[in-house]
């Protein structure tokens, strides 16, 4: 994946830094099954002066749709590097979880209450997250491991909410299929939540 500080210091201008702008992406790719560069570009970016999204944020744009529609479940989220600070990390989850949610919103995604349960467990689970502050308790490797369950959690119910909302014409359909795909690795929440 294109590299985190090549796409924030690209969003310089932008209305959004990079873990946000690619969780409106992945929002919208869960709403609507597809998202072009221009449309996502137009609800990242600060003004109608920046015409032309740049480079890195073309790059990450290409590589988010390649790997949604990558059945071996390669997608990840757009998030600093493991050196950079807890807190920082923590922060930039944050805002991650609220850009999906706005990205789902503004590309028309269905309630909730309409999608299959495991769905909209994911709907619920990151809704809950933007609204938290990721508060840090006093035990530092207890709260990596909290940060990188809950990582694990949203990058697999992502793939979980856009196989479920836009299933693969591959895909088998088969009622023991389920051990296919993002259904078999999704990982319930309340395990691990940060302070």
């Amino acid at each position: 994946m294109v590299e985190f500080d090549r796409v924030d210091e690209a969003l310089d201008d932008a209305a959004v830094q990079a873990a946000e702008a690619h969780g409106v992406l992945a929002g919208m790719m869960c709403a609507a099954g597809e998202a072009g560069l221009a449309e996502w570009w137009s609800h990242i970016r600060e003004d109608e002066s920046q015409v032309a999204a740049p480079g890195p944020v073309r790059e990450l744009h290409a590589e988010t749709v390649a790997s949604l529609a990558d059945v071996t479940g390669t997608f990840d989220l757009m998030l600093p590097d493991d050196e950079e600070s807890l807190e920082e990390r923590a922060e930039a989850l944050h805002d991650w979880c609220q850009g999906f949610l706005y990205g789902y919103g503004v590309a028309g995604g269905r309630d909730p209450g309409q999608l299959p349960e495991e769905a909209a467990e994911v709907l619920r689970d990151i809704g809950q997250f933007a609204q938290t502050n990721f508060d840090l308790g006093d035990d530092a490797e207890e709260d990596e491991l909290a940060y990188s369950d809950l990582v694990e959690y949203l990058r697999v119910g992502v793939l979980l909410l856009h196989e479920s909302l836009h299933p693969r014409s591959d895909a088998p359909s088969s009622a023991g299929a389920d051990d296919e795909g993002a259904a078999a690795r999704w990982p319930h929440a309340g395990s691990r939540t940060l302070h």
